[in-house]
């Protein structure tokens, strides 16, 4: 097997992240992994917004567990939605762009092989998507506030985000279930 498909193979989602962050570096080659994927036309038009400061995003995490709250989804207590990652990564782009979801989760695929090839886990966290498929509340805005913040341009739409961190340890994927592939003939 060639080092491409051993990634692709060892590739799991961490939910369990130390405190130190990863290197600007590496950071660059991830973000810099999920540019050159694909896009429809060629249009390049999804972007990536990556979070270094903690406290940025505390306040984000926090503004959509309160819009879970408000709209009765149910999380634990303790529930903190990028699993305490150093670094958060938004792929977004123009809500009116036909190919936003196809476009931004190769974008999010390529960093998270990337991650991997450098030994740092990785997560897709789907939460923030999923808050602006809600109906407008307070908690909404308080949601696109933080985006806002972050630079997110108001007529963006979030695609998903990569929660990055070195992982305390090392888990084995979940095994495949192949009978998801036909061949046929």
């Amino acid at each position: 097997m060639n080092e491409t498909l051993k990634i692709i193979a060892s590739r799991y989602s961490c939910r369990n992240y130390e405190s130190q962050p990863i290197t600007e570096e590496e950071l660059k080659i991830i973000l810099n992994a999920g540019l050159q994927a694909p896009s429809a036309m060629n249009s390049q038009v999804d972007e990536a917004f990556a979070i270094m400061n903690i406290n940025l995003i505390d306040e984000l995490a926090l503004a959509i567990n309160e819009a879970f709250k408000q709209l009765n989804i149910q999380k634990p207590d303790n529930y903190y939605c990028t699993y305490h990652a150093p670094i958060l990564v938004i792929v977004s782009g123009p809500k009116d762009y036909t190919r936003l979801k196809e476009d931004g989760s190769c974008m999010l695929e390529n960093m998270f092989l990337a991650a991997e090839s450098l030994n740092i886990g990785s997560c897709w966290i789907n939460q923030l998507r999923d808050t602006q498929e809600m109906r407008d509340t307070q908690e909404m805005d308080n949601v696109r506030s933080v985006l806002s913040k972050i630079g997110i341009p108001s007529d963006h739409k979030v695609v998903g985000c990569v929660a990055l961190g070195y992982s305390k340890k090392r888990i084995k994927p979940k095994p495949k279930k192949e009978s998801r592939i036909h061949i046929i003939k």
